[in-house]
C-alpha cells in the first residue's frame, strides 16, 4: 500500500462504496468535480488491487478547509491505515494551509463515517438539510483546540 499525491484521474477511476456513487451522481460535469478536487491538499491511498481511498482538504476562505474522502470498497482491507493517514493529513493541512477550522459532511445515520471523522479529531456540529439527492447530512467539523 501506498499513498501518493492525487491526481484527477482518480476521481474517475476509482471503484466507489455505495454511499460515495449517491454523491458522485448529483455531479453533472465530473471532469470538473475532478479537477477541483486537486485543489488544496488532497492525496490518493492505493494497493495493489486499486484504490483505496482519495481524500483531502480544500480550502473555502482564508483560515476554513473542507475535508472529502471517496472510498472503495478495498478500504475494509486497509481501515486503521487509511485512519492514521487521514489524521496526519487533517494535522499537516492545519499547519500547511494555516487553518483555523476544517469541516466535513456525512451523510446523516451513517454510523460507520461519523465514528470514522470522530476517530480523527472531527466532531458533529449540526445538520444540513436536504444536502444532496434530499437526504440530510450531518456537518462535522475540526475539535481544533476550541
Amino acid at each position: 500500500m501506498i499513498i501518493r499525491k492525487y491526481v484527477p484521474d482518480d476521481y474517475k477511476k476509482i471503484n466507489r462504496r455505495n454511499w460515495d456513487k449517491i454523491s458522485e451522481a448529483r455531479f453533472p460535469d465530473k471532469d470538473v468535480v475532478a479537477i477541483n478536487l486537486s485543489r488544496g491538499y488532497a492525496y490518493t491511498m492505493v494497493c495493489d488491487e486499486g484504490i483505496v481511498a482519495c481524500g483531502g482538504i480544500i480550502p473555502l476562505w482564508k483560515g476554513v478547509g473542507e475535508a472529502w474522502a471517496i472510498t472503495s470498497e478495498l478500504l475494509n482491507m486497509y481501515r486503521l491505515s487509511f485512519a492514521k493517514a487521514a489524521r496526519k493529513l487533517v494535522d499537516t493541512a492545519i499547519k500547511e494551509l494555516e487553518l483555523e477550522r476544517i469541516q466535513a459532511v456525512v451523510i446523516e445515520g451513517h454510523k460507520d463515517s461519523i465514528k470514522w471523522v470522530e476517530w480523527i479529531g472531527f466532531e458533529e456540529e449540526g445538520l444540513m438539510r436536504r444536502y444532496i439527492d434530499g437526504r440530510n447530512y450531518a456537518l462535522i467539523k475540526d475539535k481544533g483546540d476550541s
